[in-house]
């Protein structure tokens, strides 16, 4: 548009004053328009080199973000399979630990492991070695699994 403008612009000018000019002085509107045109071709050209530029950036970026957001993802996604595995095989301990207390006969009558009394500063605790195992690393699944520890048989 510039380069049509101007041209325009220059071509109403030669045409208004083609009375008043002289030869040589028509050659030098050509070449000024000429040199004109140059100059907007070579700001159009580096122009459009550097918005090419810019998109071959931007499309670098784009590529190495993708990148990232995939590596991302997939951890993402390895740390959910591994906490849904660590859930699942929990679900099971305790449905096999169900299973076994409702084949005893279940409930308070007949539990799935000896009961355990902890006698904590002069009050007394009652439960069970399997629910004291139930975390394997805590302090009372440490102390019954040592075998250390031996408790009272009264």
């Amino acid at each position: 548009i510039l380069f049509e403008s101007g041209l325009f612009c220059f071509f109403l000018q030669l045409k208004l004053s083609m009375n008043n000019l002289n030869l040589s002085d028509v050659k030098t509107a050509v070449d000024k328009a000429v040199s004109m045109m140059s100059s907007l071709w070579s700001e159009l050209e580096a122009r459009e080199k550097q918005i090419t530029q810019t998109e071959r950036r931007h499309s670098q970026i784009d590529s190495i973000h993708e990148v990232k957001l995939k590596e991302q993802e997939q951890k993402l996604i390895a740390k959910f399979n591994e906490k849904e595995t660590e859930f699942n095989n929990m679900i099971r301990r305790h449905q096999h630990e169900f299973a076994k207390s409702a084949t005893r006969g279940g409930g308070d009558d007949a539990p799935s492991s000896p009961v355990i009394r902890l006698n904590v500063g002069g009050t007394v605790f009652t439960t069970t070695k399997s629910t004291l195992m139930m975390s394997p690393d805590s302090f009372f699944s440490g102390m019954v699994s040592s075998g250390v520890w031996e408790p009272d048989t009264e």
